[in-house]
């Protein structure tokens, strides 16, 4: 096992996040290419244009790790996707404002600790026996309708945080939402 998102899961969240950016933020399209550096593989990234120099963002960031999601957020005002040497920003959400460049992760702007959006959580404290039969299970296939039902809910506490203070914090650092 690579530790990486698994395949059923990772398209499970690139179409219900599609699907539901869609209906809740329709003039933020998916971007194909999005930047000459290198971020996570899977990532995806949505662009709102403000203006010819000022776009907003919204990648979605596969957990390297574990079968979990982020969120970043931010901007360039020189009309690219931030070309920056570290991801997420280390700038505080609070102090972003004036940055050409800026990618904060959304659950950090809310004030909370940025843990992801974890679909599948390995037992902790266990037994022995309790991890060995979470690994046999991840080996196992997993069917798409399973995957699905397990990643719909974490879509959905994310875009509900991306409406309630990802498009807030756009709007007072980088131009309406």
């Amino acid at each position: 096992m690579s530790g990486e998102m698994r395949k059923v899961y990772a398209d499970a969240l690139r179409e219900l996040f599609a699907e539901g950016l869609a209906a809740v933020s329709p003039n933020f399209g998916f971007v194909r290419r999005h930047g000459p550096l290198a971020g996570t593989p899977g990532e995806r990234a949505y662009r709102r244009a403000v203006s010819r120099d000022l776009l907003q963002w919204l990648v979605i960031v596969p957990d390297a790790k574990r079968e979990a999601f982020f969120l970043e957020i931010g901007w360039s005002r020189r009309g690219r996707f931030p070309q920056l040497t570290m991801r997420p920003s280390p700038v505080r959400p609070g102090d972003a404002g004036p940055q050409e460049e800026v990618l904060v992760r959304l659950r950090e702007v809310a004030g909370e600790h940025d843990f992801g959006w974890t679909i599948e959580e390995p037992p902790m404290g266990g037994t022995h026996e309790d991890m060995l039969a979470y690994l046999v299970a991840q080996a196992e296939p997993l069917a798409p309708d399973v995957a699905w039902a397990r990643v719909a809910p974490r879509v959905d506490e994310a875009l509900a945080l991306w409406i309630g203070v990802g498009l807030p914090f756009l709007e007072r650092h980088a131009g309406g939402a």
